[in-house]
């Protein structure tokens, strides 16, 4: 290049003029005279066009990321889902286990009353027959008066606890709330009536304490009947 404009010189050619485009729209055009080197620019960024451009690169970002926040709010739902099933499974689970509870304790209650009564009823019991004993011109004496307010105010105390007596003359025989002592054969009343109350029976609700000791009426045997 040099030599070129060297040999221009000796023959009295004009000098070269290169001229610069300008990079910016203010900017004017650069002129280069002779033989200077025409000055370096920034490269632009390639731009691909025709067959190789993608119009749709840019729009599959946007897709990628929907798709993807879809996916992750299918999976919240579902963990969602899950813990509400564990809930409802657990309240389930403690409202059974409170019933249960409840029920135990209730049991468990009701088996200690029991308990106590069992221990209480043979002194009430002790009182009646004493009373039942006592000849009719003592039934004013003071201690007997004693006899019958102890007497009463156990009864009392029976009837605030909840516990009922069973077993009276004229009902049907029923072996889980009487006990037969004995059988009487009797034809004027119906087979397994109650004819007699030997002692008392106590129940706390639907709980047997203990059953009634009774005399029961049996059918009269044929050897009776003919006898008769």
């Amino acid at each position: 290049m040099q030599q070129n404009g060297q040999e221009r010189r000796e023959r009295g050619d004009p000098p070269d003029f290169i001229v610069q485009p300008a990079q910016d729209d203010g900017e004017q055009p650069v002129i280069i005279v002779g033989e200077a080197e025409p000055v370096e620019r920034n490269e632009e960024p390639a731009v691909i066009v025709g067959d190789e451009a993608q119009p749709g690169a840019r729009n599959e970002e946007p897709i990628v990321v929907v798709d993807e926040v879809e996916q992750q709010l299918n999976e919240a739902r579902q963990k969602v889902e899950e813990y509400l099933d564990m809930l409802r499974r657990t309240q389930a689970d403690f409202i059974n286990y409170r019933r249960r509870a409840n029920q135990e304790q209730a049991e468990a209650r009701t088996t200690a009353q029991i308990a106590l009564l069992n221990q209480l009823l043979p002194v009430l019991d002790d009182f009646e027959r004493a009373l039942e004993a006592t000849p009719q011109d003592l039934t004013q004496h003071p201690w007997v008066q004693g006899l019958f307010l102890v007497t009463r105010r156990l009864t009392t105390l029976l009837d605030q606890l909840g516990v009922q007596q069973i077993g009276a003359p004229g009902e049907q025989f029923d072996p889980r709330r009487h006990e037969a002592i004995t059988l009487e054969e009797r034809a004027d009343v119906p087979e397994g009536t109650v004819l007699q109350v030997a002692r008392a029976g106590y129940a706390l609700g639907e709980r047997v304490i203990r059953p009634a000791q009774v005399i029961v009426s049996g059918a009269p045997s044929p050897v009776s009947g003919a006898s008769g």
